[in-house]
C-alpha cells in the first residue's frame, strides 16, 4: 500500500510539473489608505508564483504566488515607509490572440501581511520615527481581491496590469476606518 500511496504522488506531481510555469517578475504598485486615513504610497514589488494548468479546461491555471513590495510616501517632511509579504492566489485564462501572444485576464485573492510600518518627522532638528504597528488600532493583516489583465509574449515574458481592493479595515479604532487599495504594473520572465 505504501508503495501505490508513494507512485500516485510522484505521478501527481510529474503531472502538474508538465502542466505548470513559473514566473519571476517586479513592478511598480501604489497603496491608497483610504476612508478617513487618507494616504497615497508608491513602492516597487518583487516576487514569483506558480502557474498551474487545470486539467480538463484548455487555458484556465491557478497561479499561487509570494510577493515582497516595499512603499513609501513624503508629504510635507513626514515619510511613512511601508513592506509588505502578498500571497496571492490567481484564477487566469490564457486566450491566444496572435502567434506567440496571449491575453491573461486574471483574478483572486490575495492574502497580505504588514512587515514594517514606520513613519519619521523631523521635530526640532532631531528625526522622530514611530513603528506604526506599536499602536494597537493598525493591523498587519488584509485581505485584497483583485484582478487585472496580462499579455504573454512567445511564452517567455509576461506584463501585466492589475487593481487590488482591501477588504478589511486596518483600523480597530472605530472612529477612523482604513481600507487599502492600489494599481501595480509589472514584467516578469516566464520559465
Amino acid at each position: 500500500m505504501k508503495k501505490i500511496i508513494i507512485t500516485l504522488a510522484l505521478a501527481a506531481a510529474a503531472a502538474l510539473s508538465a502542466n505548470a510555469q513559473i514566473g519571476v517578475g517586479l513592478g511598480y504598485g501604489t497603496k491608497v489608505h483610504g476612508g478617513d486615513a487618507d494616504g497615497n504610497l508608491g513602492g516597487l514589488y518583487v516576487g514569483a508564483n506558480y502557474n498551474i494548468a487545470i486539467p480538463g479546461v484548455n487555458g484556465l491555471a491557478v497561479a499561487p504566488g509570494v510577493d515582497f513590495a516595499m512603499y513609501s510616501e513624503e508629504d510635507s517632511g513626514v515619510t511613512c515607509k511601508e513592506n509588505y509579504i502578498g500571497v496571492p492566489v490567481l484564477f487566469n485564462y490564457a486566450i491566444e490572440v496572435a502567434d506567440g501572444f496571449k491575453l491573461v485576464p486574471f483574478l483572486g485573492p490575495t492574502f497580505s501581511i504588514g512587515l514594517s510600518s514606520k513613519t519619521s518627522a523631523e521635530v526640532l532638528g532631531k528625526t522622530v520615527e514611530t513603528d506604526n504597528y506599536d499602536n494597537d488600532d493598525y493591523g498587519k493583516f488584509d485581505i485584497l481581491v483583485g484582478g487585472g489583465v496580462a499579455l504573454d509574449v512567445m511564452d517567455m515574458i509576461r506584463v501585466s496590469v492589475g487593481y487590488n481592493l482591501g477588504l478589511l479595515d486596518r483600523n480597530a479604532n472605530d472612529k477612523i476606518s482604513d481600507k487599502t487599495s492600489g494599481l501595480h504594473f509589472g514584467v516578469a520572465y516566464l520559465f
